[in-house]
């Protein structure tokens, strides 16, 4: 079996198409042909169906893409690493954002650790629902910006702020209309609820299922901002953002309704520290402390949280 082999399979499998991935990848498409069906016979099953029409996945193809896309992503980041050490950068902190990740306050963030760390080598990584905690496990980014609830021994969670959170609704709905809601007006709606994958927990906070008492119905499964928006305005389903995503996001499907009685939505910095990023992560927690610290006014309706994750007195 070789690189090459897996990493065709891997393009036809996003394209589903030999012609197009064969232009992607610069080679002839009779290549792309020969070489996949080397890897079916040694394999011993097809992975994939094709007619004239259509190529698909077969239930093993799909199966062995998941090992497959993790073993490319793995090696590019070996890859990625040893070439920064080569060259002399050996200060490398890979920053995992979700959604709106601290809202007004991520660029500042950023921007003060890019300050206090000329030298470092910083990587932004668009997270999703489904792989926001993979990601950090697989040492694919250091240290994230995510909402809580996280509940996983292998991360440091260190809990920044609480914002109130918004009821997101299709822009004609009736909800719509409404200077206010509360949760028991979204209860019995059908919610653009997390894709499989994502922590249990988490995908039941912001589809109420404790207020519920039960899981929410499914309006459709999502692993974005932009994927639950489109769920919203065009599937008649409903959904729960901080309220600061309602700033970042605007969309003409959709409308955004304060929640009078929800529980806020916590953020939180959350890390997976290993010997060679630890002193980064802790550069990047005190940077990032300092931020919310100073600028908190910035998000409307925020609290500083402890380390505990209850509101800090302030003195």
């Amino acid at each position: 079996m070789e690189l090459r082999q897996l990493r065709y399979f891997a393009r036809v499998a996003d394209t589903l198409h030999f012609g197009r991935a064969a232009d992607k990848e610069f080679v002839a498409q009779s290549v792309i042909s020969a070489q996949i069906a080397n890897l079916e016979k040694e394999l011993g099953f097809r992975l994939f169906d094709r007619n004239s029409h259509r190529v698909s996945l077969t239930p093993a193809g799909e199966v062995f893409l998941v090992d497959v896309e993790h073993t490319l992503t793995v090696l590019g980041l070996a890859v990625d690493q040893a070439r920064d050490v080569a060259a002399g950068r050996t200060k490398k902190l890979r920053v995992g954002v979700f959604g709106e990740g601290a809202g007004p306050l991520t660029h500042l963030i950023l921007s003060a650790f890019r300050a206090a760390e000329p030298d470092a080598d910083l990587h932004y990584v668009e997270l999703t629902m489904t792989n926001q905690l993979s990601a950090l496990a697989d040492g694919e980014v250091d240290v994230a910006l995510l909402r809580l609830p996280v509940s996983d021994e292998r991360f440091t969670v260190e809990p920044l702020f609480a914002e109130p959170r918004v009821a997101v609704v299709p822009a004609g709905d009736e909800l719509a209309a409404a200077d206010s809601l509360v949760v028991g007006d979204l209860l019995d709606r059908p919610f653009a609820v997390a894709a499989a994958g994502t922590p249990s927990a988490w995908r039941s906070y912001w589809s109420f299922d404790a207020q519920r008492g039960e899981r929410s119905r499914v309006g459709g499964e999502v692993r974005s901002i932009l994927e639950s928006l489109a769920t919203v305005a065009y599937g008649n389903a409903v959904d729960t953002f901080p309220s600061t995503a309602a700033v970042l996001f605007p969309h003409p499907g959709v409308s955004y309704v304060p929640l009078r009685d929800a529980e806020p939505s916590s953020l939180a910095l959350v890390s997976d520290a290993r010997p060679s990023s630890e002193d980064l992560i802790n550069r990047f927690r005190e940077v990032a402390a300092n931020i919310v610290d100073h600028y908190l006014h910035l998000v409307p309706g925020a609290v500083r949280l402890g380390p505990d994750g209850s509101a800090a007195s302030e003195e």
